[in-house]
C-alpha cells in the first residue's frame, strides 16, 4: 500500500529531536513526519514524506530573496536542510519579519487551492497529515484542502461504491521530549449531487470552450442517472461519453497553475491572483463524477447490447450505490410491462403500436415518467431476447429533442 506523510513546516532549525511513541514503538527524530514514515514502512508501506513550506520560512533563512524569486531553488535548500523528503512550497499570506521583511497579497483560497491541487498529483492510497506543527494559517489551510480531496476521490468512484482515499491526521501534545502520537480518522460524506461551478477563472482560454460542451454532456449523463433513463447511455449519438479525462484533469491542472502565477516585486512584496476557490475546487467535483460516469459507461455499457436484462442489472447496480432504489422499481415496473404486452409479438416495432396507445399530450412529463422509454421515439425488437433503442427518425419528425430534455429536465 502507498502512503504519504504531510507535515506543515515552521523555521526548520528550531525542531529537537523528540521520543515518538507510535502504536508501542519509539522512534527518535526532529520531525514527526519521519517518524511517522518509518512506523509505516515498518508496517510493509511504501512511504512519500512530504513537507509543505509556506513562502514566508525564507524570511528565517541566508539567501532568502534569491529564494524568494527561484521556488526550485527554496524547495531544494528546504531538502537540504530536511534530508530526505518532499518538499511542496505553498503560497503566504500576510507580512513577516526576520532577516527580511516580506509582504505576500493574495488570499488564503489561494493557499488552500495550492495545496489541493499537489494533492491532485499524488497517486497513494493512504495519507497521513501531522496538524500540530507549522503556523495554524497554514495547517488550517491543510485540512481544508485535505477534506475537499477526500470529497473529490470519493466522487471519482460514487457509480462503483467506492470509498476514496484514507485520509488520517496524526496529533502530537506539546512536546516534552517523548510524546505519543495519536492517529484518527478524517472522513467526509459524499453525495450523487452536481455542485454549482463556474467556468469563470477559464474565460478567454481555448480550453473554456471545450470544457463547456464537456461539462453539457456531465450535466446530461448525471440527469439521465438521477431521473432514470438508461437508454440514452447506449446511444453515443445522444450522450457521447468516450472522453479522456484524465487529460482534461491535467488541462485544468495547467491552467490553474498559471491563473496562480505571483509576480515579485522590488520592494519585497509579493503578489498574486486572488483564486474562487469554490468555482475551481467544484470544477474539479464535477469532473471527478464525469470520471466515474465515463468508467462506469466504459466498463458496463460501451458495445453492450441494451436488452431488458442487461439494462436492469446494470442499473439496479449503481442505484443501489447511489441510494436511488426508486429508480429501480420505476425501471422494473416499465420492463414488466413491456414484457407483458411483448409476449406475444415477435420483431420489431415501435412502442405505441405495440402498446396501441395514443401519442403523449406531454412528451416530456411522459420520457421521465416512463424510464424514458416514451412510446412515440421508443423501437422494441424482440428475437431471443427483447432490445430496446430509440428511432431517430421518429424523433425528427416529432421535433423532439432529448438532449434539451436531459440538460433541463
Amino acid at each position: 500500500m502507498r502512503a504519504a506523510v504531510l507535515q506543515v513546516l515552521g523555521d526548520p532549525r528550531s525542531y529537537k529531536v523528540v521520543r515518538y511513541i507510535i502504536d508501542g514503538s519509539v522512534y527518535e527524530d526532529r520531525f514527526s513526519a519521519f517518524a511517522i514514515g518509518r512506523w509505516l514502512r515498518e508496517n510493509g508501506r511504501s512511504v512519500r514524506t512530504i513537507f509543505l513550506a509556506p513562502e514566508s520560512l525564507v524570511t528565517r533563512i541566508e539567501d532568502g530573496i534569491q529564494m524568494l524569486r527561484d521556488r526550485d531553488e527554496f524547495e531544494r535548500r528546504m531538502v537540504e536542510i530536511l534530508g530526505e523528503a518532499e518538499v511542496i512550497v505553498i503560497p503566504s499570506v500576510g507580512v513577516y519579519f526576520g532577516k527580511y521583511t516580506v509582504q505576500f497579497k493574495g488570499s488564503i483560497e489561494n493557499t488552500i487551492v495550492y495545496i489541493f491541487k499537489e494533492l491532485l498529483k499524488l497517486n497513494v492510497d493512504e495519507i497521513y497529515a501531522d496538524v500540530s506543527t507549522g503556523q495554524n494559517i497554514y495547517t488550517a489551510s491543510m485540512i481544508e484542502a485535505l477534506r475537499k480531496f477526500a470529497t473529490y476521490s470519493k466522487l471519482r468512484s460514487i457509480l462503483q461504491g467506492g470509498k476514496g482515499i484514507s485520509l488520517k491526521l496524526t496529533y502530537i501534545p506539546p512536546v516534552d521530549g517523548e510524546v505519543k502520537v495519536e492517529i484518527y480518522d478524517l472522513d467526509v460524506k459524499a453525495f450523487f449531487s452536481l455542485p454549482k461551478f463556474n467556468l469563470r477563472f477559464l474565460r478567454g482560454r481555448k480550453f473554456f470552450d471545450e470544457l463547456s460542451r464537456i461539462m453539457k454532456t456531465l450535466r446530461m449523463a448525471f440527469n439521465a442517472i438521477k431521473y432514470n433513463v438508461p437508454l440514452v447511455f447506449y446511444h453515443p449519438n445522444i450522450l457521447n461519453l468516450d472522453i479522456d479525462v484524465e487529460r482534461i484533469v491535467n488541462n485544468l491542472l495547467e491552467i490553474v497553475e498559471e491563473i496562480e502565477e505571483r509576480v515579485v516585486m522590488d520592494n519585497l512584496t509579493v503578489i498574486r491572483n486572488v483564486l474562487r476557490c469554490d468555482d475551481i475546487v467544484n470544477t474539479f467535483f464535477a469532473i471527478s463524477i464525469l470520471y466515474s460516469i465515463v468508467e462506469f459507461w466504459r466498463e458496463k455499457i460501451s458495445g453492450r447490447s441494451p436488452d431488458l436484462d442487461e439494462i436492469l442489472r446494470t442499473f439496479k447496480e449503481i442505484y443501489k450505490n447511489l441510494g436511488l432504489d426508486v429508480n429501480s422499481r420505476f425501471l422494473e415496473r416499465d420492463f414488466e410491462y413491456i414484457r407483458e404486452k411483448s409476449k406475444d409479438f415477435e420483431g420489431e416495432i415501435l412502442l405505441l403500436e405495440l402498446l396501441g396507445c395514443k401519442e403523449s399530450r406531454d412528451r416530456k412529463r411522459n420520457f421521465f415518467a416512463h424510464s424514458g422509454f416514451l412510446s412515440e421515439i421508443t423501437k422494441v425488437k424482440k428475437r431471443e431476447k427483447i432490445t430496446l433503442e430509440y428511432d431517430f427518425e421518429s424523433m425528427r419528425r416529432r421535433g423532439i429533442d432529448v438532449c434539451k430534455w436531459l440538460l433541463n429536465p
